[in-house]
């Protein structure tokens, strides 16, 4: 009988698409739960989980009210009183490994640095960045030496399936194809990193029998610009016209250290080029 794999979020962006893959694996037995069918911040609804909390089983904890909602403090609210019930039936019902969708948030948006490692101490400056790190705080405390726990710190993760209009390829992508300018802070040349979602999901797979614990951010070690993400736009739409704004905070670029990644994957792992990534929301969203 394969094991499970319980996924908290799987209508959500990364989780819908990671539960596709994983599902056609068929490797695993793989439960999606999420909104309206059960309400995580409700600690009574939460204990709908308790028959599928087993010892052989994964829990991918990536359910969270999304930053476009606001960085606010309700939503922070919200966000820990999940991440609390899920803690408290933990505690009470242990599973054999937990993912959790943590965020390189925990570092601060708003830091200046190149190098970004699994070392580098935390500073949020967000309430999201906060909550993700006190989150990691939590399962740690929880989890501790009766599960295994692995908080994965993505910087901005995109690809198809994406409906948001965050700034950056998903809110780029959906303005060019309303045909509408594309709104770009100063010159778009502070450096980011740019996960693309299948990535993500593979190495979520990868990690699911591999013995690794603790922090891990998943880059690809290559970081991009905002203007870059323009650039490869304009490839396929040479009218897309760009509204300049001047910037409202201080440039700060952020790239990342990806040796501890890169040592977990396998040689031929590859990560998708951000031109490739962005065409293919293109495509699907044309």
């Amino acid at each position: 009988m394969p094991k499970k794999i319980i996924i908290l979020g799987h209508s959500g962006f990364i989780g819908s698409r990671l539960e596709q893959m994983l599902s056609v694996s068929g490797r695993w037995e793989v439960i999606g739960r999420s909104l309206p069918e059960i309400d995580l911040t409700d600690p009574v609804q939460v204990l709908q989980l308790v028959p599928y909390m087993t010892p052989d089983a994964t829990l991918v904890l990536a359910a969270a009210v999304k930053r476009q909602f606001g960085d606010t403090l309700e939503v922070f609210r919200q966000n820990m009183a999940i991440v609390e019930n899920v803690c408290r039936l933990l505690a009470l019902n242990p599973v054999g490994r937990v993912i959790f969708m943590s965020s390189a948030a925990v570092y601060g948006e708003e830091t200046e640095n190149r190098c970004i490692s699994e070392q580098t101490r935390v500073n949020p400056t967000s309430y999201y960045g906060i909550n993700k790190y006190t989150a990691e705080c939590l399962l740690k405390k929880v989890c501790a030496d009766k599960m295994s726990l692995v908080c994965l710190r993505p910087p901005l993760i995109y690809g198809p399936g994406d409906s948001g209009k965050t700034y950056g390829p998903a809110g780029f992508v959906a303005a060019a194809i309303e045909s509408q300018p594309v709104t770009l802070w100063g010159d778009g040349t502070e450096l980011r990193e740019f996960i693309y979602i299948d990535d993500i999901c593979r190495l979520i797979e990868h990690l699911v029998d591999h013995p690794f614990m603790g922090e891990l951010n998943v880059v690809s070690g290559m970081p991009y610009c905002f203007a870059d993400v323009i650039a490869i736009l304009k490839k396929s739409l040479p009218t897309l016209a760009v509204a300049s704004r001047p910037r409202s905070k201080q440039k700060a670029d952020n790239a990342f250290d990806h040796q501890k990644i890169r040592a977990l994957l396998p040689a031929d792992f590859r990560f998708t080029s951000l031109e490739t990534g962005v065409l293919a929301m293109l495509e699907m969203r044309a």
